[in-house]
């Protein structure tokens, strides 16, 4: 029998090298894991190791897509997460499809300055989008404290909340919105 993947680590920690619909049908039990976290092909033709990356057809790519999206999902625990990533391009097919399926809390915009090749005949890509959503909206798990920023509207301009009795000063410290500034 031909082994699906190689399994790299132990069993707190695990990278698994293989064909992801084989590994996910085939090693990783139906509601086993808390989050997932998806960067697939994009299917925009970049080249990775000599190879594009490319169906011959978009339905193929998204037939491909929905497979896994799947897959993920069943393999999510009942409180589990799931981001996924993807062109700006295919990122409305895999939020249609996803939406009976989990809860999308929020679709958040990575924006970056991309100093690589740039459009000249029409408005270059400057940021991924990524989805957020949970198996459950009553019950997952969201670390807030661990991801807080700094609210510049309370940090910087010491505004006063005028709505609480007494009167405080807003927040020095919030969860980040939705669109994320981080450089490649």
């Amino acid at each position: 029998m031909k082994e699906v993947a190689t399994v790299f680590g132990d069993d707190m920690t695990r990278v698994i090298h293989g064909d992801s619909l084989a590994v996910l049908e085939q090693m990783i039990p139906d509601a086993s894991v808390d989050l997932i976290f998806c960067d697939p092909p994009y299917n925009i033709g970049k080249v990775f190791g000599g190879k594009v990356e490319k169906w011959d057809r978009d339905e193929d790519y998204i037939q491909w897509c929905q497979r896994w999206l799947s897959l993920c999902v069943s393999k999510l625990k009942p409180n589990g997460s799931l981001y996924v990533m993807t062109s700006t391009q295919f990122m409305p097919y895999f939020d249609v499809y996803l939406r009976d399926k989990i809860d999308i809390l929020s679709r958040i915009v990575w924006s970056y300055d991309s100093s690589g090749v740039q459009a000249k005949n029409f408005y270059g890509s400057m940021y991924e989008p990524i989805l957020f959503g949970v198996k459950n909206k009553a019950q997952y798990t969201f670390n807030s404290d661990d991801i807080l920023v700094e609210a510049r509207t309370g940090a910087e301009r010491k505004l006063i909340d005028y709505r609480k009795n007494p009167p405080q000063p807003y927040k020095s410290e919030k969860v980040p919105g939705n669109v994320w500034y981080f450089p490649v």
